[in-house]
């Protein structure tokens, strides 16, 4: 497969893309050095595909790549180059420069084989590749330059996780104190965020992701007024491996956080477990208080809330955990005991103030 053989073979040329300067496209050159651009990389596969006799195109446009923000303008020219190409009268989407790897925060290129972008369907490509000529679009209603702009910038893990955008495809979020978003799902999804005020990453508690009946939702609450990037990564539930980046939206915050934290400490097992928070949704409790606690936490044995050191257990009230708890000053933890553990594991982690 001319696809595989490219993305194993030709390595990313970072020197040149950082130097600013002319960058070679010639096929001849990205075979003979193995190193490229997207130009090397997408004309060796049109050279490659011709000479297998199979009917192929070089399609420049702008891409979402190495460097992109959400909500930054396209520049005037084009920044990009692909591949499409004709099987059994239809034209398939490629990209052999992102199928071969990325280009990290170390500023090298790291191999990672990715074969969302083999035959890329349209209605996904079309997020992070927006050809100069709208006909490569390959969509029965074409993207104009302006809403490409103003997209939501996804990664390959969104679509390869079954995640559906619905009502939140814009890229930038206004934010007058909290800030929701419900993404779809087709199976049970764990998710974390990171909130990066520039380069600076905020406290945690600044968001809050959980699983809530086929959506996984996103709660967030800048600390302060100011643009913030929102960053998104998930998993399915129960695995084990790293969680992937599926996309970033950009915030635009016009109100400080009066109350810190705005919600809880989430650990792993919240997420191993497929537990759901109802109630409350707020980092920060109020000392003295009586507070309702109600959790989903299907494979649980028991579970009890934590206030120096005194447990109150929560009881099964039909499928949810609940129970009234005394506030009082200081860490207020939610833990569960699973079958088969002796351990108590922590979920979850508020302040009482």
């Amino acid at each position: 497969m001319i696809f595989r053989w490219i993305t194993h073979n030709i390595e990313y040329d970072v020197n040149a893309l950082l130097a600013g300067g002319p960058m070679s496209g010639n096929a001849e050159d990205a075979l003979r050095t193995r190193r490229g651009v997207c130009e090397g990389y997408a004309g060796l596969f049109m050279e490659l595909a011709s000479a297998s006799g199979i009917r192929s195109v070089k399609i420049s446009g702008f891409a979402k790549g190495y460097g992109y923000s959400p909500g930054q303008q396209l520049g005037k020219f084009p920044n990009y180059s692909w591949n499409a190409v004709s099987i059994d009268g239809r034209w398939r989407l490629i990209d052999c420069t992102w199928g071969a790897g990325y280009i990290g925060n170390d500023r090298k290129f790291h191999r990672a084989f990715d074969p969302h972008f083999f035959f890329t369907p349209p209605r996904e490509f079309i997020y992070d590749h927006l050809p100069e000529k709208e006909d490569w679009q390959l969509l029965d209603h074409p993207m104009s330059r302006g809403d490409y702009e103003r997209e939501v910038y996804v990664k390959p893990g969104f679509f390869t996780m079954g995640l559906a955008l619905g009502e939140n495809s814009a890229g930038t979020l206004r934010a007058d104190g909290e800030v929701v978003v419900r993404l779809g799902t087709t199976h049970p999804i764990a998710g974390v965020a990171a909130l990066f005020k520039g380069e600076r990453n905020t406290d945690d508690r600044c968001a809050f992701v959980q699983d809530e009946l086929r959506a996984l939702v996103v709660r967030v609450s800048p600390p302060d007024t100011g643009e913030y990037t929102l960053r998104l990564f998930a998993k399915a539930t129960g695995d084990t491996g790293m969680y992937a980046w599926i996309m970033d939206y950009r915030i635009a915050s016009s109100r400080r956080l009066r109350e810190f934290p705005a919600y809880p400490r989430k650990f792993s097992a919240f997420d191993t477990g497929n537990v759901c928070l109802i109630a409350p949704i707020s980092g920060l409790l109020k000392g003295g208080s009586m507070q309702k606690f109600r959790l989903k936490i299907p494979w649980a044995e028991k579970a009890a809330v934590v206030v120096n050191e005194y447990w109150t257990y929560l009881e099964r009230d039909r499928e949810d955990l609940a129970g009234d708890v005394t506030i009082q000053p200081g860490t207020v933890s939610v833990c569960a005991k699973y079958p088969g553990r002796e351990e108590w594991d922590t979920l979850l982690e508020y302040t009482g103030k």
